[in-house]
């Protein structure tokens, strides 16, 4: 016997952030723990704190281009407006 069950509730904006970063965190964990173990061995830690840092920066200047240019694009259209007559370049880029 298969039970249905009505669904009251969609999905909304918190959730689904949080199944987004979970896939990403979770995701780049496995990826990138076993390759690093074997690699590094003892040293993972620090590594993943040095690319998590790295990782922020990367965050931040995302974050001022979308206040600055008041879009929520992402590299194509941030080097697009910043290099209007570099069709080529922003191609390649998209």
């Amino acid at each position: 016997m298969t039970l249905h069950r009505k669904r009251n509730k969609s999905l909304g904006l918190t959730e689904l952030i949080a199944i987004a970063l979970g896939d990403m965190v979770g995701g780049g964990i496995f990826t990138i723990l076993g390759i690093s173990v074997s690699m590094i061995g003892s040293l993972t830690p620090i590594a993943i704190v040095i690319g998590g840092l790295i990782a922020s920066l990367a965050v931040y200047s995302y974050v001022q281009l979308g206040l600055y240019y008041r879009d929520e694009g992402a590299t194509y259209s941030f080097y697009k407006r910043t290099y209007p007559n570099s069709h080529f370049s922003s191609s390649a880029i998209g």
